[in-house]
């Protein structure tokens, strides 16, 4: 804060100064940054532009939607569901600032590159769901089909090759192996990865942009089982956080070891995304012995009481990441999931530094826009309701919704939206028979939408669970529908609607025993 006094005049010269400063700075960076990406060939934008994904899913099955998962650095991915006739055509379009990769969801998935602007189509056999065996029936066309082809190949190479498929061997190893051991074998299996790597390259001669998008994808799978084992081994032999033991410091050493991130990574949008959440580990490591009292880090994880947490972490990735992008990717990632969470405060309170840090367009503008967005439902419930209802007008989802509402009038509503074969979805349903329970002489209601899934199955999941409440099987069609409505992009996904049908809140973090306390303040 600057205090005018009898020298006001005098700094406001130096405010002026320091402004014009600052954003000479900042002109600076996106100046050299656009160049050198330039230089690299890469697409960076300062506004986002279309892509489109058009295709054909051969042996089309209308129970089963068709679903694109963008990769976006530094956000959860965004969940695109494809507009598909009777015969298997889709249609699918988003819009990017820079290249990133997207999984094509149907029985099973695989990932394509995108460009900003670019238009890729499609074709694939959708009779089985293993994923080697719908990669060898995709056909591309479009201004990125050979790169595509070449990524489906490796791709193929990958997830046949028992780097991926050894579960068994995988697990075993986590469970057995000390820290000097698993190390080994981590160093062995990185061995492995690069022969398959140099297999596909010497066979197969890929363009470069396919060529560096598989060795980060594979990289990546090294970094992934480096960082994940602390947390699973402990799990494995449950051991408790309390009991001593931790992987010794400069552990999480190699991730550092990789940087710095080069601008032809930008496609890889899943390895990246990856990548920017494992360094997490690292960063909390190196805080080792610098905390304050009741702070702790251990298996590359904090332990940070409630009203320092936000500030610590805010400040050891400022202080630990020397790479410029990761930094702002994993500045972005950290409040852009305290964002989803309906969580408004640190958005403003960190202001300073998050405008001093985060400077690129493509993490920059998405934030700010999922702040407006985020505030508004929550100053403005009653205006975002009427937004969600007249994004339904006319559609199905409408009159489910409606139905809904009128069936439980003057009830606080509690919706879940589900499917049989997601497993976190699974895991939340003895938690929602408990709060059922224990809210069932309350003006409640709880309500499952099973969207996406086989209506024998579902049958078989609600006699399995004996879950209360009113249940409802979702067509493909109201999927389509509700997924646009309320711009879900995973699940399970939570609907909290107050007693004069407002909705309060939505989202993953809405999980039944959280819900509680909130529903408990609504009746």
């Amino acid at each position: 804060m600057f205090i005018f006094s009898a020298n006001s005049k005098f700094t406001a010269v130096r405010i002026k100064t320091m402004i014009k400063k600052s954003f000479f700075r900042t002109f600076l960076f996106l100046t050299f940054f656009f160049l050198f990406y330039a230089a690299k060939g890469q697409t960076i934008l300062s506004t986002p532009e279309q892509v489109i994904i058009t295709g054909k899913v051969n042996h089309y099955s209308p129970d089963i939607p068709v679903m694109i998962y963008v990769n976006r650095l530094g956000f959860s991915a965004q969940h695109v569901t494809a507009k598909t006739d009777s015969l298997g055509n889709f249609y699918a379009t988003f819009e990017s600032y820079i290249p990133t990769d997207a999984w094509i969801t149907y029985k099973s998935n695989f990932l394509v590159l995108t460009y900003p602007g670019d238009s890729l189509h499609v074709e694939f056999d959708g009779q089985s769901n293993h994923r080697p065996d719908v990669l060898r029936t995709v056909k591309y066309s479009g201004s990125t089909a050979e790169s595509n082809r070449y990524a489906s190949v490796f791709q193929q190479l990958f997830f046949s090759d028992p780097l991926y498929t050894d579960f068994n061997k995988k697990n075993q190893a986590i469970k057995d192996y000390e820290v000097s051991k698993y190390t080994l074998y981590l160093n062995a299996l990185k061995s492995h990865s690069d022969s398959l790597y140099k297999m596909f390259v010497n066979r197969y001669h890929p363009d470069e942009k396919s060529k560096k998008w598989a060795l980060l994808y594979v990289e990546q799978e090294y970094y992934n089982r480096l960082a994940f084992y602390p947390k699973d081994h402990r799990e494995a032999n449950d051991m408790s956080i309390f009991n001593g033991w931790d992987v010794p410091k400069g552990y999480f050493q190699k991730l550092a070891n990789r940087l710095p991130l080069d601008s032809t990574m930008l496609v890889c949008g899943y390895s990246l995304l990856n990548f920017s959440n494992r360094f997490t580990n690292y960063v909390a490591d190196q805080t080792k012995g610098n905390l304050p009292e009741g702070a702790s880090v251990n298996a590359g994880g904090w332990f940070l009481p409630g009203e320092i947490g936000d500030s610590i972490i805010i400040h050891s990735i400022i202080k630990y990441v020397p790479d410029t992008l990761l930094r702002q990717i994993m500045l972005t990632d950290y409040f852009s999931r305290k964002l989803e969470k309906q969580q408004i405060t640190e958005y403003g309170e960190f202001k300073q530094l998050r405008e001093e840090y985060i400077k690129l367009p493509f993490l920059k503008e998405p934030l700010d826009q999922l702040y407006q967005q985020t505030k508004m439902r929550i100053d403005s419930p009653n205006l975002y309701t009427e937004t969600v209802l007249k994004e339904a007008a006319g559609s199905s989802v409408a009159q489910l919704l409606d139905s809904i509402l009128k069936d439980n009038k003057n009830k606080v509503i509690y919706i879940d939206v589900w499917a049989t074969w997601c497993g976190p979805c699974l895991s939340e349903f003895p938690n929602s028979k408990l709060v059922e329970q224990q809210m069932k002489d309350r003006n409640a209601a709880f309500i499952y939408l099973c969207t996406a899934s086989q209506k024998d199955q579902w049958k078989a999941t609600l006699a399995k669970y004996q879950l209360g409440g009113q249940h409802y099987f979702l067509t493909t069609q109201q999927s389509r529908e509700l997924t646009r409505t309320f711009e879900i992009k995973g699940i399970p996904f939570y609907i909290l609607i107050d007693r004069n049908g407002v909705i309060r809140e939505k989202g993953n973090q809405l999980r039944p025993l959280d819900a509680k306390n909130k529903m408990e303040k609504l009746l």
